[in-house]
């Protein structure tokens, strides 16, 4: 026989429910058997097994520096603050009966007890909603001083001294001497000079004195008012308790809030001062240390966002109270003290209870999290029979209703009074709750939401419950009307919580009170799925209940997930949602609003998909990202050429609509995409068909418009006779269906697509059901199963794909192939590139430090079977690589510049330019590889060597023995060769022309600049790059004390140091007639500038024929003197130019043409053989001859 709740647990008598106090307040006073009962409830949650020992703790250290503490205890309501306070307070008076408690934390807390003890510390109580007074300060004062009195102790006096003094003195005024009489014949005072002494005398002395005034005019001390200096009140106060023999001065405060609450401003400041100058002060060392708690509620604005009447009393406590420590009871605790102190399982029935909750722990470890998000199973097992749904309820609620109906009455009442036979293993309904927070004939009366509160009640008990009544009623009256007793039970509860939830916030949740949430929390039968037919029934029961109630409960959408709200108060959101869906009721409206909810639903956000139903996407596949487009349309009506990718594309995903114009189905759907791939072969596309939607589904969508058509500008007009806070309500109830009815969509979607949907393929063979549980996630799924089909034989890179990365393959791959063994090493930054990108490339194999290339592989093999020949046309290659493997640009850039350089390929351009090509991700085409001749490694080095050798400033190209390094470094010694060729044969020209033709074969100068400019003449050929430098290496021996290369290094200064002779001097030294005086030492001055020009014994420099120049000058200087030259023009650049010598007739022509021919005026190799051989001939001619040289153009 199954066990009820009441045989099951320990549970009290209804009378003893009656009976019991469940509201714990602050008593002023000691009630042994009441204090013991206080101890035996009290459970000692984990927040407080956390925070007493940090508690006592505190007070000890505090208490040894003689200081003060203040520390707020804070939580919401019936979260057990003064409960908290008042064993605290036992404690810290070391009564036996909060020390005898079997706890964990009490036995922790023990060593305290000594000093506890010693201290003798005394501990005012003080309840802030019973005092008598109105004034913090004297509160304070009266509460200590009834603690004195319990203690059998003398009162602390607190009156006012100095307004007694004040009204001494007004009367000695007023009567005169006839005052200091009377106070001298009722002993009193001696004299006014006595009055006078005694009144700035010690603070002892002035209260003496103004308490015999007061017993002399028959007074109590009361009348005389307050100290209005808190500060040197408290001082006093220390001091008077610790003249009654206490160590220490404890305040437990509670209920201040509520008190603060219904204070004015400046009261309320007031006593906040006053309440922080109690642990932070400047009146020096008191004579005990002081401690204060204070109780104080949470902040209610964190369960109640409309609340916004605290926010001032918090931020000025807050300011205020920086001093303060703080506690915080949590609102989970109810769920350990119903755990400890309401569930007490009954011994003999331990075993059972353990095995019936682990079982419905196990049923609902899996939708316990969708019903209450705080919740787990755990929580479940320390509150059964309750659902922690309703516990959670219970916290928000008892917060609003008046103190008697606490959370811990609630659930008592529930298992003693509403259900004591309720069978073991089934929860309490959370609807059940509802009675017993709301009976029937009682009007709320909380302190918070009076006006929710009271809506509630009436709307249950005059118009649901009359309404549910009606409905049984016609279904004994109308058979096609199904309805019946136990639909209503279901269809009671169900709106119950559907009430409670609209004043709890943890129990609405954030997605609100769906009929699927509604019959689960009401029912513990959750195997599997609820059962479809009892969704079905409670949506139907709703949606009946809500046309008998119009304008008070709203149900949107349909079945489980339909949306469930009760309208408490204002307009009725569904009078206006009706006039909405008539303005949207049209085709291309919801088509809108299904575009933008599926394009949310399928990632595609941001600008460039705003309002469009066709764009790019891009996805990760296999280590690289892909770029295609989708296309929401309809597959019917689409063409053939609208299923393809456009150029650059790799694939296309097509979302058809998930509805059609009538007669269609989806078969039509899919019969289309059958047509395209029979016509077009394998199209790189994957059609996403959907079911269609159901007339309720699409209903969703008008609804959805509809709500957004109200929060419009275009829907501001619906609500113009609205007042101001009734249109914000609509507008907030329309947000919130907005928000309500897109989850439901989205939800729609997932199944009209995911569960319900095909996917259909124009290539290949996928899986024809979506694979991902989310919308979004499929698109690239999608994607890539398509690639998947369209590349297999694609590798997987690893993280490191880029173009950058690949660039340093290749050259990790060049350096390798230049190698004997085909071996490079490898450090920690490039292992990940080569194991990312190299290793899934199948080009090389990795050692522990060294890695090896390879040729045998699937790529490098089907690259290498269609480069076999001399000259290779790369398109058909590049083809390859992109249509058989899927390779991006940058890969196949990759293979193109290595294979080049592996297999000594010359990139040529179609017109076969050579290009010089570095390595990035641009698509190329019109390429042409022809294979190239390379240096011997030895020949590379020599080549490498000899050309810095030659050419100052010529970079050394890179060891890589490459046709592209090859091609490279020929360009550069070219252009440096024929420069220097040009100087050389200058400098040739200029030495000539001084030396004269006689000279020059005698002049071991010319000889070196002949030899080598004709060394240098393979730079000037244009022949390949492997030609030139091979010639160039044959001119040139290995041998770097050659005097060749250091007149090539050289030859630009040896133009500029010929070219800066003082030719028009020279010329002038040479007419220097024989009777001259100076003509010996002009011959020898021309003698030496021949004899630098002809030998290379000295070095020719700028800076020796720029001394020959200041030599010339001089002398010629001399020689004008003389009176027998003329003076020679001066100098290049020494300072204006001569005027221009009188113009010559030209001579005659000559009378036979001795040697002619045809040159190229600008080559210089042209030139010097055209005077190489004419000086063969002259020299076999003999004799001096005259010559004129006529240049004539070519016709």
């Amino acid at each position: 026989m199954t066990l009820t709740i009441h045989e099951a647990f320990d549970l009290p008598s209804r009378e003893d429910i009656t009976a019991q106090e469940f509201v714990v307040k602050l008593q002023t006073e000691d009630d042994e058997a009441r204090d013991r009962k206080l101890v035996e409830d009290y459970v000692f949650t984990p927040t407080v097994e956390q925070e007493l020992p940090l508690i006592f703790d505190a007070l000890r250290h505090v208490h040894e520096r003689g200081e003060e503490m203040g520390r707020f205890i804070h939580g919401s309501f019936g979260s057990g603050k003064s409960h908290f306070m008042a064993l605290l307070g036992m404690l810290l008076r070391n009564r036996d009966v909060a020390w005898s408690k079997k706890a964990e934390v009490i036995e922790a807390l023990r060593p305290h007890r000594e000093w506890i003890g010693d201290a003798n510390l005394l501990v005012v109580r003080l309840h802030m909603l019973t005092a008598d007074e109105e004034d913090f300060d004297r509160m304070v004062y009266e509460a200590t001083n009834h603690a004195l009195d319990l203690l059998g102790k003398a009162p602390f006096e607190f009156m006012n001294v100095d307004g007694v003094l004040d009204e001494m003195r007004r009367e000695a005024e007023q009567y005169g001497d006839a005052f200091w009489t009377q106070l001298r014949d009722a002993g009193v005072l001696a004299s006014q000079a006595a009055f006078e002494m005694l009144a700035d005398g010690e603070p002892k002395d002035r209260e003496d004195l103004a308490r015999s005034f007061l017993t002399y005019k028959g007074r109590d001390t009361r009348s005389a008012g307050l100290d209005p200096n808190w500060g040197n009140g408290l001082q006093r106060l220390t001091a008077h308790v610790k003249a009654q023999g206490f160590g220490g001065l404890v305040f437990l405060v509670d209920e201040v809030m509520l008190w603060l609450g219904e204070k004015t401003e400046p009261e309320f400041k007031r006593a906040i001062n006053q309440l922080n100058t109690m642990v932070d002060h400047a009146t020096g060392r008191r004579a005990v240390p002081l401690f204060v708690f204070v109780a104080r509620q949470r902040k209610l604005r964190e369960f109640f966002p409309d609340w916004a009447s605290d926010d001032a009393m918090e931020e000025h406590l807050a300011h205020h109270s920086k001093r303060f420590d703080q506690t915080t009871l949590q609102d989970v605790e109810l769920r350990h003290i119903c755990r400890q102190r309401v569930l007490k399982r009954l011994p003999a029935n331990e075993s059972e209870i353990a095995k019936v909750v682990d079982s419905l722990a196990e049923q609902h470890k899996k939708v316990l999290p969708a019903l209450l998000q705080s919740a787990d199973i755990d929580y479940l097992k320390d509150v059964y029979p309750f659902h922690p749904a309703l516990i959670e309820m219970l916290i928000d609620i008892s917060s609003l209703m008046q103190r008697e109906r606490t959370a811990l009455r609630l659930l008592y009442e529930l298992l003693v009074v509403h259900y004591p036979d309720l069978p073991l293993g089934q929860f309490l309904p959370v609807g059940s709750a509802f009675e017993a927070i709301f009976p029937p004939q009682e009007t709320p009366q909380g302190r918070k939401k009076l006006d929710d509160l009271q809506s509630i009640h009436r709307l249950y008990y005059e118009r649901f419950r009359p309404a549910m009544e009606q409905m049984l009623e016609l279904a004994k009256t109308d058979e096609s009307f199904e309805f019946d007793a136990d639909r209503q039970r279901v269809l009671d509860q169900l709106v119950k919580t559907a009430l409670l939830a609209e004043v709890s916030p943890r129990l609405k949740g954030s997605g609100g009170m769906t009929v699927e949430r509604l019959v689960r929390l009401n029912d513990a039968d959750v195997d599997g799925h609820t059962d479809r037919g009892r969704m079905t029934q409670a949506h139907q029961s709703l949606v009946e209940l809500a046309r008998k109630v119009p304008g008070s409960l709203q149900v949107s959408g349909s079945g489980r997930t339909a949306v469930v709200t009760v309208v408490l108060q204002g307009a009725n959101l569904e009078e206006y949602m009706e006039r909405a869906r008539a303005k949207v009721s049209a085709h291309h409206v919801r088509l809108k609003v299904f575009s933008e909810i599926l394009r949310g639903a399928l990632g595609l956000t941001g600008a460039k998909w705003e309002g469009q139903s066709s764009g790019p996407v891009e996805i990760e596949w296999r280590g690289t990202k892909r770029k295609g487009s989708l296309v929401i349309r309809n597959v019917r009506e689409m063409s053939n050429a609208q299923f393809k990718p456009d150029e650059g594309e790799l694939f296309r995903l097509v979302v058809d609509y998930p509805w059609d114009d009538p007669g269609h189905t989806v078969e039509a759907d899919r019969v289309r995409a059958q047509q395209v791939r029979q016509r077009e072969g394998r199209v790189p596309t994957v059609c996403w068909l959907p079911r269609h939607m159901t007339n309720h589904e699409i209903e969703d969508l008008t609804d959805y418009a509809a709500a957004q058509h109200l929060c419009s500008k275009e829907g501001a007009e619906l609500l113009t006779r609205l007042a101001e806070h009734e249109r914000t309500q609509v507008l907030r109830q329309a947000e919130s269906r907005m928000s309500m009815m897109r989850g439901r969509i989205v939800e729609t979607l997932s199944r009209v697509y995911r569960e319900h949907g095909q996917v259909y393929a124009l290539w290949g063979d996928m899986a024809e059901r979506a694979p991902e549980p989310e919308l979004a996630d499929n698109l690239r799924r999608l994607a890539q199963d398509l690639l998947d089909q369209r590349f297999p034989l694609h590798p997987m890179f690893g993280k490191s794909y880029s173009t950058s990365n690949l660039k340093s393959l290749c050259e990790w791959l060049i350096e390798a192939a230049n190698t004997p063994d085909q071996s490079a090493p490898y450090d920690d930054g490039v292992a990940k590139v080569l194991k990312d990108l190299g290793q899934p490339l199948e080009l090389l194999d990795l050692g522990q430090t060294k890695g090896r290339l390879r040729q045998d592989t699937r790529y490098i093999k089907a690259v290498m079977e269609k480069a076999s020949g001399e000259r290779v046309a790369w398109d058909g290659i590049d083809e390859m690589l992109m249509t058989e493997y899927g390779f991006e640009p940058s890969v196949r850039n990759l293979f193109l510049l290595y294979v080049a350089r592996l297999h000594s390929f010359r990139i040529l351009s179609g017109d076969g330019t050579p290009q010089q090509l570095t390595h990035d991700g641009k698509a190329r085409g019109g390429l042409v590889l022809e294979r190239a001749r390379l240096l011997t490694v030895a020949e590379w080095t020599r080549a490498r060597d000899l050309g810095p050798a030659l050419f100052a400033g010529l970079d050394a190209p890179s060891t890589n023995r490459t046709v592209s390094e090859q091609d490279s470094y020929v360009t550069a010694l070219r252009e440096r060769g024929v420069e220097t060729r040009k100087h050389l044969q200058a400098v040739h020209t200029e030495t000539v022309s001084i030396i004269g033709e006689a000279a020059a074969p005698e002049s071991s100068r010319l000889a070196l600049l002949r030899e080598a400019n004709t060394r240098l003449a393979p730079l000037a050929k244009t022949t390949d790059s492997h030609t030139a430098l091979k010639e160039l290496l044959a001119a040139w021996p290995d041998d770097a004390s050659d005097d060749h290369r250091s007149v090539v290094r050289e030859a630009n200064g040896l133009r500029g140091a010929v070219e800066s002779i003082n030719k028009g001097g020279l010329d002038t030294l040479r007419q220097v007639p024989d009777t001259n005086s100076l003509v010996g030492e002009a011959r020898e001055h021309i003698a030496a500038l021949v004899a630098l020009l002809r030998d290379d014994g000295e070095r020719l420099s700028t800076d020796r024929i720029a001394k020959w120049n200041q030599a010339t000058t001089a002398l010629i200087q001399r020689i004008v003197a003389k009176g027998h030259a003329t003076p020679p023009p001066p100098p290049p650049g020494s300072g204006p130019p001569a005027p221009p010598p009188p113009r010559t007739p030209p001579p005659p022509p000559p009378t036979e043409s001795f040697h002619q021919a045809s040159v190229d005026a600008s080559s210089m190799d042209a030139l010097s053989d055209f005077w190489l051989e004419l000086r063969k001939k002259l020299q076999s001619k003999g004799g001096r001859v005259k010559l004129r040289v006529i240049v004539e153009d070519e016709g």
